[in-house]
């Protein structure tokens, strides 16, 4: 037979071989291969230098492609003058962070708290004193714009995180008046609010947060979906999937459009002393440290897809460890997709596993 008799059947071949590529290309990308994701946003908490623990800046000067916010943590409710602020770092500093973020292209957002006076008690009044007063409210309102337009911030999160229950409704109607001025600015307006499930496992300071309303006003929802176990609980998890899982659909039933939502995510752990009863919150670094030292074995708990690890200090005290890594951070960035969050919110930047930073532009796209 002639060569001439196998060539309608070569071309025949080599097309259906085409094809057939050209099917699986098109199959990998809608599993996601291929596929362009939507951006999310990836917001770090930002901190000077505490103690052991180093400040965030290093992280934003390495990591900022893989940042789409720094939320810089400086400022807090003033207690002796309800309306001001009192902050924590020099004018001069918060120009050159601000500066130096946005030729990174990284959003800056005015972090404003009602932390760490002499007690949590006090800490709700300083609030009560702003939210139940229109006069305070109105001059709080004014005096974030005053400071935001001043050093040229992008947006805001308000970290008001404990509150008096009588004083709910006026925090969602402070987060409407403020949006309403700060959108005028061209400014964005988010609320960390702690984890709720709407069971048992809600936190304690949750039912002082109106999540629909708060989801209708604001244009974002941090959810603080850390510390399901922490230094007052038995030791356990910093943040297991599925109650992570449970705080996203318990915020959706609520009515919060999930393209408002950020899932909070734990840059450190926590050390628990199982003989006194007491923990102590550290950094991945400081973590791995310990496990060095003491020769312990990293294990994993399939059930909360976390990393943990036990060991005998020189007291013969024995010490559970339980923290978060790379590994832990993939079924939560999961969800960010399966759901189709706005993102996540880091706390906070220098204490994470270093691997995250691999992990993160591995699972989502960082907005930009």
């Amino acid at each position: 037979m002639s060569s001439s008799y196998f060539q309608p059947f070569t071309l025949i071949s080599f097309s259906m071989v085409f094809l057939l590529l050209s099917s699986c290309s098109q199959s990998q990308a809608k599993e996601g291969s291929l596929e362009p994701k939507t951006p999310r946003e990836v917001l770090g908490f930002y901190t000077e230098k505490e103690g052991n623990y180093p400040g965030s800046q290093p992280t934003v000067n390495s990591q900022f492609t893989n940042l789409s916010i720094i939320a810089p943590f400086w400022y807090k409710l003033d207690d002796k003058h309800p309306g001001s602020l009192i902050d924590s770092v020099t004018a001069d500093h918060k120009k050159k962070v601000i500066q130096s973020a946005h030729e990174k292209h990284v959003k800056v957002y005015l972090v404003v708290h009602n932390l760490f006076y002499e007690t949590l008690e006090k800490g709700k009044q300083v609030a009560s004193n702003v939210l139940a007063n229109d006069i305070n409210r109105n001059l709080f309102i004014q005096n974030l714009r005053k400071e935001m337009n001043q050093f040229n911030y992008d947006g805001i999160n308000i970290d008001i995180e404990n509150l008096y229950l009588t004083d709910r409704d006026s925090f969602s109607l402070m987060i409407k008046k403020l949006s309403d001025v700060l959108h005028r600015d061209g400014k964005e307006v988010t609320v960390s609010v702690p984890a709720n499930t709407g069971d048992s496992r809600a936190n304690p300071w949750s039912p002082w947060f109106d999540y629909a309303k708060l989801g209708q006003f604001a244009d974002g929802l941090m959810i603080m979906t850390y510390d399901e176990h922490n230094a007052k609980t038995t030791p356990g998890t910093v943040a297991s999937v599925d109650w992570t899982e449970a705080t996203i659909r318990y915020a959706l039933k609520e009515g919060v459009p999930s393209s408002k939502i950020l899932i909070g995510i734990a840059g450190y752990g926590w050390d628990w002393d199982t003989k006194t009863k007491k923990a102590i919150y550290s950094s991945h670094e400081l973590l791995m440290e310990k496990k060095t030292k003491h020769k312990a074995e990293t294990l994993w708990d399939s059930r909360s897809q976390t990393p943990h690890f036990s060991y005998v200090d020189e007291k013969k005290h024995t010490h559970q460890a339980w923290f978060e890594n790379s590994k832990s951070l993939r079924p939560k960035l999961n969800l960010v997709e399966k759901y189709n969050l706005q993102g996540m919110g880091i706390w906070r930047l220098g204490l994470e596993d270093p691997m995250y930073w691999t992990t993160i532009p591995e699972k989502i796209k960082v907005k930009k």
